[in-house]
């Protein structure tokens, strides 16, 4: 990560590094991406994605994220299709529109997916303050490079999480609070502050789609808990939804597929965390992104179906 002054910090250009154990590379404009970008778009169908560590794929290849699957899935197009990962570690809302009103515009996307996550209602920081110079995406990674041991035994692995789980439960972090206010729908000043905040990033979502002449599209991702559990409330799914409808958005709620899918095979998250998508995972919002798009008449329509 380098300083910005608006957002800040941002992935450095072409980079070589790593997102765990995984290669983590960039391209000339900060994607995560091994291909730069052509200016002329020659026919070709661009979508743009905006995210944090969900989207970018941590822990994950950048074969395995879910935009190059959905670029995989697209391949049959009658038009080329390239799908562009311009997510980045930890951003939120505000931050993900400052990118697509700076770099993102440039790339003359047809369709702009903005996902969000239940992190992305922390209120906005004031004053900003970039990232300082000795700090950098690569001193946290190096903080988490134990995982990548950790991770290979199932009973260090459990034992984490319930010590995690235990923690918690005597001592609530910020974190861990929030995210419950979150799922239980429970109304605080903070939170609301954070609801607000988002909409008004949302409606300039909107905006920035009109003077472009982008699809825009809020992709919904759900907290781990709510997969895990089929009656799981959706006070975030509805709120969000609510406020993209105002700003005349189009909206993907992947819950209730993923919810399924985690019925059936529960290996949709890496086990080390239990937050990020696993492969699996990410190709299965993969597939709900190719059905949505086929469904909404945004794409073509596929010869054959993908299944779950």
């Amino acid at each position: 990560m380098q300083p910005h002054s608006s957002r800040i910090y941002e992935h450095i250009s072409n980079q070589q590094a790593f997102t765990i154990d995984q290669p983590f590379v960039t391209n000339s404009m900060g994607f995560r991406d091994d291909r730069e970008l052509p200016e002329d778009k020659n026919g070709e169908f661009r979508i743009l994605l905006l995210g944090d560590s969900m989207t970018v794929g941590l822990g994950v290849s950048l074969q395995q994220t879910y935009g190059q699957q959905l670029e995989k899935l697209l391949g049959q197009q009658k038009k080329p299709v390239r799908v562009i990962n311009a997510a980045v570690g930890s951003y939120s809302t505000w931050q993900e529109v400052n990118l697509l009103k700076e770099k993102g515009v440039q790339v003359q996307a047809d369709i702009v997916l903005l996902a969000f996550y239940w992190n992305d209602l922390y209120i906005k920081p004031v004053p900003l303050v970039p990232l300082p110079d000795n700090m950098s995406g690569e001193q946290h990674d190096a903080a988490l490079k134990y995982l990548r041991l950790l991770k290979r035994s199932a009973l260090l692995l459990f034992l984490r999480e319930r010590f995690q789980i235990l923690l918690f439960k005597i001592s609530p972090s910020f974190d861990w609070t929030l995210q419950e206010e979150i799922y239980n729908g429970t109304h605080s000043p903070y939170l609301e502050q954070a609801y607000t905040e988002v909409g008004t990033s949302l409606e300039e979502f909107g905006s920035l789609a009109r003077q472009h002449g982008f699809v825009p599209i809020v992709l919904i991702l759900p907290i781990p808990g709510q997969v895990r559990q089929l009656d799981a409330p959706k006070h975030m799914q509805e709120r969000i939804g609510e406020m993209a409808e105002k700003a005349g958005l189009h909206t993907l709620d992947v819950l209730p597929s993923l919810q399924r899918a985690y019925a059936a095979n529960s290996d949709l998250f890496i086990p080390w965390d239990n937050t990020h998508f696993s492969p699996r995972g990410h190709y299965l919002v993969a597939v709900a992104l190719q059905h949505y798009l086929s469904k909404e008449g945004l794409i073509s329509a596929q010869n054959g179906e993908v299944g779950l």
